[in-house]
């Protein structure tokens, strides 16, 4: 027992210790990292790590990034967002995005606060903030998650000829799951112009003509969304869907919704 207890001792202490080494650092292009004490970027963009042997200041382009530890406003916005003080949030998020330019959190600070604009329920500001976010980090526009991100904030913010551009070019891109989903954001486009027999159409297409598609969530939202819309045009047809939804969708984050409609 005494042994047990010294081998749980001893893992806690590791996991301290490898808590406390994060530490700052700057990425060189041929891999090597440059760890710190502490960095700091200028307004150039050059950056100025304090290291063992002192500081050593990196000018803007010959690194590949700065990386500074997270700030504790970050986990403070994370937290208020939690707790749906949205105002709270984005002024911590605002003041990261400041400070942390070059190193880092601001590109994680802007993903998040385009985030937090659209749950408070700004999405003009919510665009802003992704379009902001692509000047600090234009390879952020590859990346999945916040390119979806910008498109339901443009639905919110009612930008749908600009909104329509950009799905059709995910549908021209190749990728089948991103058109699947490109699919059913036009139904929600014409949903939200009260469009409710356009809408249907577009759902049904992504539930049949994307049937190579398995992802249950995005099955799951054009079948449940398609239903939906059937159900108040009054097509009898929507429970079948529902019934559709629960049975082989069953994963899908929109399942429990459609069991409370069978």
């Amino acid at each position: 027992m005494k042994t047990n207890k010294l081998i749980l001792i001893g893992l806690a202490a590791a996991c301290v210790a490898g808590t406390a080494l994060a530490a700052p650092y700057v990425m060189m292009p041929n891999g090597s990292r440059v760890d710190g004490t502490a960095i700091r970027a200028l307004s150039t963009g050059d950056i100025n790590l304090t290291t063992d042997v002192g500081v050593r200041t990196f000018p803007k382009g010959s690194y590949l990034k700065a990386v500074a530890d997270k700030p504790a406003e970050y986990d403070q916005a994370v937290a208020a967002r939690n707790a749906k003080k949205y105002d709270d949030a984005v002024k911590l998020l605002e003041g990261v995005v400041v400070r942390f330019r070059y190193l880092g959190w601001d590109v994680e600070a802007s993903k998040l606060l385009a985030q937090v604009l659209l749950e408070k329920g700004d999405a003009e500001g919510a665009v802003q903030a992704y379009e902001k976010l692509f000047l600090v980090s234009p390879e952020a526009r590859q990346n999945a998650d916040v390119a979806w991100g910008l498109r339901r904030a443009m639905l919110q913010a009612k930008q749908y000829p600009a909104l329509l551009r950009q799905l059709d070019a995910v549908a021209a891109s190749g990728s089948r799951p991103d058109a699947a989903r490109a699919q059913t954001m036009r139904g929600d486009i014409q949903l939200a112009q009260n469009n409710l027999e356009l809408a249907a159409m577009d759902y049904l297409r992504t539930a049949i003509l994307f049937q190579d598609v398995k992802d249950v969530a995005i099955q799951g939202e054009a079948h449940f969304k398609a239903a939906s819309a059937l159900e108040q045009m009054r097509e009898p047809r929507a429970k079948d869907l529902y019934k559709k939804v629960v049975s082989e969708y069953g994963a899908s984050p929109y399942a429990a919704q459609a069991k409370g409609k069978i």
